[in-house]
């Protein structure tokens, strides 16, 4: 309880000083509780997340826009080998996240800057490396999927302009990690690479009731340093987005795909040290379907399926199956007044992860509870 308290309090002030300067805002908050259990094959058996973020958008006129985030998150791992590996536990105050936006041409053109604070848990033990090795999962895809940084700093562009019926946009990111000791008692500090994100993105209206978006990014990363060494870091990665949502009834049906390519090796850290992971793509499909029911009511039930391939070893060009899940879910949104909006989200997961040649099935739930307070 004394958690919850916590985040509330931080919520709390974040709005105080955005009312009291008499700046438009949106505040927000959500509670995301999901716990995934896993057959025999694993280094763990039940991995649990518990998270509390808390949002605040303020508009500082017509030009400047901020936008603040953090949050709370425990995470709990049970052994499946508790004499080789103790059941672990980590919590604290995720790291604080900071965007500062000048509308260069409102509506078509924005540059920013962007920050984050590591007030998250940066340092961890040796055998709490296999939390992190657990929720950095992209099968499941938790709430929160590293639990503390350096901090990093960067910035940014993105612009749109119409294209006949469509519009066009393209942004570009840079952001450059600091450094910080990721494992007690040891010395080596670890200075993720700097990385440059360029997305293209093309939307618009393919009939009176069909709306349609795409999008392709491709994110460079340097190599990592490791003490006096430099190492294989996340890589180069090439992502593709794809929806079209089209009005059925009292209701909008929507369909989805996204496409993850990693093109070099990710190093992950272990259980007995690093391990390389070399080439991988991670493909979704989804859909969902936006049930407006009045009263301010929508219900919404959805379906996602995700497949992850990867080259069993460095080097190999053949991607083979590591992995499937399918998510299934009903959100209910409503509009409380002018003011409020609340949500209650139910999601299901099933899947498996193949692990030394052998599927590893497992299944899982999360629950969360979503409040948003525009004045």
């Amino acid at each position: 309880m004394r958690h919850a308290t916590l985040v509330l309090a931080l919520s709390v002030v974040f709005t105080a000083v955005a009312q009291g300067q008499g700046f438009d805002f949106t505040g927000r908050a959500a509670y995301f509780a999901e716990s995934y259990t896993f057959d025999d094959g694993l280094a763990y058996k039940n991995v649990s997340e518990y998270t509390w973020p808390v949002g605040l958008n303020v508009s500082l006129g017509r030009r400047f826009d901020l936008a603040l985030s953090t949050g709370y998150v425990i995470v709990r791992l049970e052994s499946a080998v508790p004499n080789q590996l103790p059941d672990q536990r980590l919590s604290g105050i995720m790291d604080t996240e900071a965007r500062l936006s000048y509308n260069v041409v409102p509506g078509r053109v924005v540059i920013f800057g962007t920050g984050v604070i590591p007030t998250g848990i940066q340092t961890v033990s040796t055998e709490q490396l296999s939390i992190l090795g657990a929720i950095a999962s992209d099968l499941i895809g938790f709430t929160a999927t590293t639990l503390g940084t350096g901090g990093t700093v960067g910035g940014g562009f993105a612009g749109a302009v119409p294209l006949g019926k469509f519009a066009i946009g393209i942004s570009g990111t840079f952001t450059n990690p600091m450094s910080y000791v990721p494992v007690v008692g040891d010395s080596k500090a670890l200075i993720p690479g700097a990385e440059v994100r360029l997305r293209v993105g093309l939307e618009g209206p393919l009939s009176r009731r069909t709306y349609f978006r795409t999008a392709v990014i491709y994110a460079a990363r340097k190599q990592d340093v490791v003490g006096d060494s430099t190492q294989n870091g996340v890589g180069d990665r090439f992502i593709a987005y794809v929806s079209a949502n089209h009005t059925i009834g009292p209701g909008t049906a929507t369909l989805f795909a996204f496409d993850v390519f990693r093109n070099s090796a990710t190093l992950e850290p272990g259980l007995v040290g690093a391990a390389i992971l070399p080439r991988g793509n991670l493909l979704a499909l989804g859909g969902r379907y936006d049930w407006r029911i009045g009263f301010g009511t929508t219900v919404v039930p959805r379906v996602e399926f995700r497949v992850s391939t990867a080259a069993p070893l460095e080097g190999d060009t053949k991607l083979l199956l590591a992995g499937q899940s399918v998510r299934y879910g009903l959100d209910i949104r409503r509009q409380f007044g002018r003011s409020l909006i609340g949500a209650l989200q139910v999601d299901g997961l099933s899947g498996f992860i193949v692990q030394a040649g052998e599927r590893v099935g497992m299944h899982g739930y999360r629950v969360s509870a979503h409040a948003e307070w525009r004045p």
